[in-house]
C-alpha cells in the first residue's frame, strides 16, 4: 500500500485556502483535488456560471440525486488515484470530511486557515474571480448564505491544527513550512 497523507483546507471564503494549496504542491509537490473545481466542472457542465449561487445550487441537485456522500467519495477517487501525499481543498460540509476520514484515518489532517473577515474581502476583491463580491455588505452576505448551505461551524471540531493567514504571504508560507515540520509530512 502507498503511503499517504491527505491535508484537508477549511476556512471561511477568501481566507486563503487556494493559496495555501497551491504553496503545497508548489513547493512540496503535493497532489491537489478541489472541491471546488468538482462542483464548477459539474456547474459548467450544466450551462451555469461559476457564481457562488449557481455552484450552491448545482452542489445540492447533485447531493439530492446523489446522496450526500456524493463529492466526498469522488475526492478519495481522486486521491487514491494519485497516490502520495495530497491536499484536499473547498471543504465546506461534514460530508465533504466524512469520506476522507473514513478512507484515510488518522491521516487525515483536517487544518483551518485563520483570517479576519477585513482581510479576507480585500483578498477576494484582489482576486477577481468570477461570483466574488463587490462590496463588504456583499461579501457578509454570501458569507452568511455559504455559512447557513453548509454549516461550516458543524465540522469545526474535527479540525487538528490551525495555519494563520492574517499577514504577509511570506508569512503565510512560513506559517506552512512550520506546520509541516511539526506534523512531519514530507513530499
Amino acid at each position: 500500500m502507498v503511503f499517504m497523507k491527505v491535508i484537508g483546507l477549511i476556512g471561511y471564503i477568501g481566507s486563503g485556502k487556494d493559496t495555501v494549496a497551491e504553496y503545497l504542491v508548489k513547493k512540496y509537490k503535493l497532489s491537489h483535488v478541489s472541491y471546488g473545481d468538482i462542483v464548477r466542472e459539474l456547474s459548467v457542465a450544466k450551462s451555469r456560471t461559476k457564481n457562488r449561487s449557481d455552484l450552491i445550487r448545482t452542489q445540492k441537485e447533485y447531493v439530492k440525486k446523489y446522496g450526500h456522500s456524493y463529492f466526498g467519495k469522488i475526492a478519495v477517487k481522486k486521491i487514491k488515484e494519485n497516490g502520495g501525499n495530497n491536499v484536499l481543498s473547498g471543504i465546506r460540509r461534514f460530508e465533504d470530511i466524512k469520506e476522507p476520514m473514513d478512507a484515510f484515518g488518522k491521516d487525515f489532517l483536517l487544518i483551518f486557515i485563520d483570517s479576519g473577515p477585513r482581510k479576507r474581502f480585500e483578498r477576494m476583491k484582489r482576486r477577481k474571480r468570477e461570483g466574488d463580491p463587490k462590496t463588504f455588505e456583499e461579501f457578509l452576505r454570501q458569507e452568511k448564505e455559504e455559512n447557513k448551505a453548509f454549516d461550516i461551524d458543524k465540522i469545526m471540531k474535527y479540525v487538528r491544527f490551525t495555519i494563520s493567514n492574517d499577514g504577509t504571504l511570506q508569512e503565510l508560507h512560513k506559517n506552512i513550512d512550520n506546520f509541516l515540520a511539526k506534523t512531519k509530512i514530507k513530499s
